[in-house]
């Protein structure tokens, strides 16, 4: 007789903390293991996908059958943004909200970050304004007022370099710009705009632009916001997948496809989503294993997130702590993925193009032959086969019943090269039972973009995921 299972998970991040929807399980009670699934396996359906904080790690569940099916391993816990910066990056893998120098005012900051861009921003403005206002207008000898009336872009990296024209004026010859008092190089001007080249600052956060010239002079608060510099690391970091099910030994059929998506900012990491699940490529770890990749993650400002595909219908994500969420009700593989200007943030009001792409197929596996009437048995080192298709790295995974653990199951996944063949090392799960069900994965990734996030140069590291799934019986 069939018996139903709850397995209640809480969401914590951001000071906050919930109760998620159950997810439910239909434990076989009198159907000896290994025999036939044909009408005797469990029913599997997520009722709401969502993520596990805990304090030392994010555990993702991206879908599961009471917790059954498949974990990938992301960010350690971002605490409130009351703590001190110490207490959000002590500790291996430790991910806080991210430090960006700005407080929305003249830049701040904690630390010696606050204080450097808050003088930056804040003395420019009051001395130089104080300057420029009062004695504007003044008697003989007193300067006159150059209008800064606003900056296109108003945003760039802390290396310099980026070009920004200045309206206002009047301009001319001998203006000088200054950005958090370091003199920004005049590329051109007329009299009433001013091209220049910004210069490198040691920190990040908003900044004054002073004007000056040898008659007058002018200031812009708040007027200009340096972002870390991203070159040749990454911005964004996430995991968006479609599961589809195969074989035919599912009750009452076949699952529907499903749908997750979770994507963070983040400071500029090298860190690729693999590198928080596992340690290298061609590797394997339990979901019990703790990541020593430390990636700090923050807000965009705004409560939600749009990315447009190239066909299909738009993703809409929530914010939910530090992570922005959704359980869509479709995908479109194949489709690449654009940001939306996130307006009223504290991201450019920009549309940034291909954040990310979905493979067009999900892998094809030979083995075990999980696409077939009846589920296989598969070993603790299981050899896995499928069609390589030049995917950046191939995601498989074993979730299985297991009482070595508190939970009642362990989630165990490789990220490995998509070469056609790989060995699964069993050895990292706490124990292996035989004859125990098993949900098995097999999925290609894309991540690795070339798009350059505007704000710091970085580029997304965002995984799209097009998975196989399938269930097996362990000897």
């Amino acid at each position: 007789m069939a018996a139903y299972r709850s397995n209640g998970a809480h969401v914590h991040g951001g000071g906050s903390r919930r109760e998620s929807s159950a997810l439910r399980e239909v434990v076989v009670a009198e159907t000896p293991p290994g025999l036939s699934w044909r009408g005797h396996f469990l029913e599997c359906r997520m009722t709401r996908m969502h993520l596990i904080f805990w304090r030392a790690a994010i555990a993702v569940v991206s879908t599961g059958c009471g917790g059954l099916y498949d974990y990938g391993k992301l960010l350690d816990t971002a605490e409130s943004e009351s703590e001190s910066e110490s207490e959000r990056d002590s500790g291996d893998g430790a991910v806080g909200a991210a430090d960006t120098g700005f407080t929305g005012g003249t830049a701040g900051g904690s630390g010696d970050d606050g204080s450097s861009t808050g003088d930056a921003g804040s003395d420019a403005g009051g001395d130089a304004g104080g300057d420029a206002g009062s004695d504007a207008g003044g008697g003989d000898g007193e300067p006159g007022t150059i209008a800064v009336d606003g900056v296109t872009p108003d945003y760039g990296s802390t290396i310099g370099g980026d070009t920004v024209v200045i309206e206002g004026g009047p301009f001319d010859e001998s203006t000088r710009v200054l950005m958090a008092r370091t003199e920004a190089t005049v590329l051109s001007y007329t009299e009433t705009s001013i091209t220049v080249s910004t210069p490198a600052v040691t920190m990040e956060g908003s900044v004054a632009i002073q004007v000056e010239s040898d008659t007058a002079d002018g200031v812009l608060l708040d007027a200009f916001r340096y972002w870390a510099d991203g070159t040749g690391v990454h911005g964004m970091i996430g995991y968006v997948q479609l599961a589809r099910y195969t074989g035919t030994y599912w009750t009452p059929s076949v699952p529907d496809d499903e749908y997750f998506a979770q994507v963070y900012f983040t400071e500029p990491t090298p860190y690729r989503w693999y590198d928080i699940v596992v340690p290298s490529l061609d590797t394997c770890r339990s979901e019990l294993w703790t990541t020593s990749a430390v990636v700090n993650v923050f807000t965009a400002g705004v409560s939600t997130l749009s990315l447009q595909p190239t066909s299909g219908s738009t993703l809409q994500l929530a914010l939910d702590g530090f992570a922005y969420l959704a359980q869509p009700s479709s995908l479109t593989a194949g489709a690449r993925y654009s940001l939306l200007s996130p307006i009223g943030g504290d991201l450019p009001e920009v549309d940034v193009a291909d954040v990310f792409r979905l493979p067009s197929s999900s892998p094809t596996v030979y083995s075990p032959a999980i696409n077939s009437s009846e589920p296989p048995f598969i070993s603790q080192y299981e050899t896995f086969q499928w069609a390589p298709s030049g995917a950046d790295w191939v995601e498989i995974s074993i979730n299985l019943s297991n009482g070595a653990t508190s939970t009642g199951a362990e989630l165990v996944t490789c990220a490995v090269y998509d070469d056609g063949s790989f060995t699964f090392d069993g050895s990292q799960f706490s124990s292996w039972p035989s004859s125990t069900q098993a949900i098995i994965s097999v999925g290609f990734v894309y991540d690795d973009s070339s798009t350059v996030l505007p704000w710091n140069r970085s580029t997304s590291a965002i995984a799209g995921v097009m998975k196989t799934v399938g269930g097996a019986f362990t000897y």
